[in-house]
């Protein structure tokens, strides 16, 4: 078990890691694409000079710590290796990598920080805003500007109808299959949201319902994740309806669903 010293130095420093690595992230922003070296992976998603950088300045925060990372740009150990880490990272050094080259809201970094639960720490940091969202079970949800000044209070707002579901600006699926069970179709307003800023937003109280169908990776989720657990909120595998397990085999989420109504 993690001492309380060494989990309140977590904390610190992924908000740290998140707010340098949007740092790099807007740099490079400065740079034109012909300045990035930009690549296609094996899944058909892009990467960059920039995701490197990123997860570089992250890994080199978060390395001190000496808990095991687990990020999108890094190579990764395997199943038998890490199924038995009590504590592990999980890392996208630049969530939404196809909006971060086209100059467009919507990209983000994700920290989070999980046991065998799940995240226990959630940063998601999204540069453009200068905002870094954090949720720490037990401790709750929390709002910084990237050099980590303290924002805002948090205000509940009330859940009323129509429910305003949040989902993927690529879902396949029309509203029927996103649906949490017990939710219909003509309760909701659909709204597309890039990457991991979905579970910011339930969050901050600005939608009531996030939910998926198509496949990613458990460090696009994670932090999202993190963040609506630390104010009680579960996320959901859309097929066993049971809460969302990580440190997986292939590392991949095959749908999921949150709801705060």
């Amino acid at each position: 078990m993690l001492s309380d010293k060494l989990f309140q130095k977590a904390i610190t420093l992924s908000i740290k890691a998140a707010g340098a690595g949007s740092k790099v992230l807007l740099s490079s922003l400065s740079s034109s694409n012909d300045d990035l070296h930009i690549e296609s992976k094996k899944d058909g998603s892009l990467v960059s000079d920039a995701d490197y950088a990123s997860d570089k300045i992250i890994t080199e925060i978060l390395s001190p710590l000496g808990i095991p990372i687990l990020s999108e740009e890094s190579a990764l150990p395997s199943f038998k290796e890490r199924k038995d880490w009590p504590y592990y990272f999980l890392i996208d050094p630049l969530d939404g990598t196809e909006s971060f080259l086209k100059n467009r809201s919507g990209f983000a970094v994700n920290i989070a920080l999980c046991d065998s639960t799940g995240p226990i720490i959630g940063v998601v940091a999204d540069p453009l805003s200068n905002i870094i969202y954090t949720g720490v079970l037990s401790k709750g949800f929390s709002i910084c500007q990237l050099d980590g000044t303290c924002l805002k209070t948090i205000q509940t707002t009330p859940i009323q109808k129509p429910y305003r579901l949040l989902t993927s600006w690529v879902e396949k699926e029309g509203v029927e299959a996103l649906l949490p069970p017990g939710i219909l179709a003509k309760d909701v307003i659909l709204r597309p949201v890039s990457g991991a800023l979905k579970f910011c937003k339930l969050a901050l109280g600005e939608a009531e319902i996030h939910a998926r169908t198509g496949t990613y990776m458990e460090w696009d989720c994670a932090a999202g994740d993190g963040i609506l657990r630390s104010i009680g909120i579960d996320v959901f595998d859309r097929h066993t309806h049971k809460r969302l397990k990580y440190n997986t085999e292939d590392l991949k989420v095959r749908g999921l669903y949150t709801s705060k109504v």
